[in-house]
């Protein structure tokens, strides 16, 4: 089966530009493309594995790769969707985040101390259903270092290609706010909501 890469509705979004938007979607494509051309080389390979030993298992590891920012992407631009919708004071996440982290105002600086570690990737916030606890990550490699079955209540790109057309190399920092002064809330809200049944 062939992926379509999805539409997102977005605002404009404010300290995030419309180029970079457009570069970033582009980008989303392309991990849409290529995890489909590798599938479709999947079956040829795999005639004779032995043989393309080698080559199978690179195509098997980078499609991993693009499998997984096909979905992060699709994850990341879902949350800004229909413009910045605050945290439901009260809600069951707000609740949540209460409960662990003693304020709700703690969880933003706690996601941005994790998108600000050294190297490109994603900061991450997972709902471990088991455990009842929030965990949150970075995965440097965005087909690497994930908390395995856990559904993801909000995923942040901290590759470079996020920010560096709006605030060149160094900035991470200010392109991160401007994620979280975007952020529809009310997204991460329902993953949880999801996440609980």
């Amino acid at each position: 089966m062939d992926y379509s890469p999805k539409t997102f509705t977005l605002p404009v979004l404010n300290g995030i530009s419309a180029t970079s938007v457009e570069e970033h979607l582009g980008l989303y494509a392309g991990y849409v493309k290529n995890f489909n051309a590798m599938s479709a080389l999947l079956p040829e390979y795999a005639k004779d594995s032995e043989k393309n030993a080698h080559a199978l298992s690179e195509l098997i590891r980078r499609r991993s790769f693009e499998f997984d920012g096909m979905r992060l992407h699709e994850l990341y631009f879902e949350q800004l969707e229909e413009g910045n919708k605050p945290l439901t004071a009260g809600g069951p996440l707000s609740a949540a985040f209460e409960k662990e982290y003693m304020k709700v105002e703690h969880v933003v600086p706690y996601l941005t101390a994790i998108g600000m570690m050294r190297g490109p990737g994603w900061a991450m916030m997972y709902w471990d259903p088991e455990g009842k606890q929030f965990l949150a990550g970075f995965s440097g490699e965005q087909h690497q270092g994930h908390f395995v079955t856990l559904p993801i209540i909000l995923a942040l790109d901290v590759w470079e290609h996020a920010y560096l057309l709006d605030y060149g190399a160094s900035g991470k920092q200010k392109y991160i706010e401007a994620f979280f002064d975007n952020l529809n809330w009310s997204v991460c809200e329902r993953r949880f909501a999801s996440a609980q049944q």
